[in-house]
């Protein structure tokens, strides 16, 4: 069975991720800030702390993990919910995001890319926002989150680039306004099984000449 990375399952997109995989009959390795939102117990899983602002964290999952292959990564791990207006910003707040969306991402990879080498299937997923994309920006605000997105994905194509020569697919995917804390509310138009379920399947028909591109949900190429 194929095994997959993921992070951020404590609630939300990561948490759906893993099920859905689980029930597919995957070997998860499933990641929490806080291990009390771990999942109960099931064939395939494992539950696993990992704060992607925390370098010893890291390292023991890494110690843990050894050099088992991993067939794919899902950087899910992300904060949002900026709504500061330009004199009464949270530049603590920024620098959180700047830790989590942005700086974890690049943390998870640098760890484990030796072990999505030695995958099979050899690919790379992170969530993103179509919030990160400066030709889309088209309402202003939002500055650290914006900003932090469009770290995450220019770092995002600089990896496709650079991992390309071992064979590793990369993509960042935007998962629609959904019905998580980070997301959206009940009236969210996407119910994030169905955001889930189709970001997997992006996933799942990548090849190399996708690698480093930005796509929607539902396989719709989006400008960064």
């Amino acid at each position: 069975m194929p095994t997959v990375l993921i992070t951020g399952c404590d609630t939300g997109i990561g948490r759906e991720f893993a099920q859905q995989y689980v029930r597919d009959a995957w070997d998860v390795i499933a990641t929490y800030r806080d291990p009390d939102n771990q999942l109960e117990h099931a064939t395939g899983l494992r539950n696993r702390k990992l704060d992607v602002t925390i370098a010893e964290d890291f390292h023991e999952l890494k110690a843990d993990l050894g050099d088992e292959p991993l067939d794919l990564i899902v950087s899910n791990a992300g904060v949002g919910l900026d709504t500061g207006k330009l004199g009464s910003l949270d530049y603590d707040y920024v620098r959180t995001m700047y830790e989590i969306n942005t700086i974890g991402p690049l943390r998870l990879v640098e760890t484990f890319v030796d072990n999505l080498t030695s995958g099979t299937q050899r690919r790379l997923a992170t969530v993103t926002s179509r919030m990160g994309s400066i030709g889309l920006n088209l309402s202003g605000g939002h500055y650290g989150y914006r900003a932090s997105k469009a770290g995450l994905n220019a770092i995002m194509r600089s990896l496709a680039i650079d991992l390309f020569p071992r064979g590793i697919t990369v993509v960042s995917l935007h998962p629609g306004w959904v019905d998580t804390a980070g997301g959206g509310s009940p009236n969210a138009a996407i119910p994030v099984a169905e955001s889930v379920a189709s970001m997997r399947n992006v996933i799942r028909w990548l090849g190399s000449h996708e690698t480093g591109q930005v796509y929607s949900y539902d396989g719709t190429p989006l400008t960064w």
